[in-house]
């Protein structure tokens, strides 16, 4: 599984979340939204915190993002991208199922 995140995307969360110390930028599945079509019912939040049992971890540019174990059921056998969308003035996520 990849995860990548555009300069744009990576400023943005630089910006607007506390990023110091070993906190990271942790991705989780989370009950309700419409940020992803992957899993009916269900999008992605973001936080800031350090990893506790993070099974996938890639660090852009010296931000850290992260996916825990008991989020990865939402994440797993897809590549992800992160993008900025100015119109919404957030980040926007997508996939692609990943090749074997």
């Amino acid at each position: 599984m990849e995860i990548n995140v555009t300069e744009k995307a990576r400023d943005w969360f630089k910006d607007e979340f506390d990023t110091s110390g070993e906190n990271g930028i942790r991705l989780f599945a989370k009950y309700g939204g419409s940020n992803s079509s992957l899993h009916p019912g269900f999008s992605i939040g973001v936080a800031a915190e350090p990893p506790v049992e993070a099974v996938v971890t890639v660090n852009e540019d010296g931000l850290l993002f992260f996916i825990e174990d008991h989020d990865f059921w939402y994440f797993k056998d897809h590549d992800w991208a992160i993008d900025y969308d100015p119109k919404t003035e957030e980040v926007k996520f997508s996939h692609r199922e990943k090749v074997k």
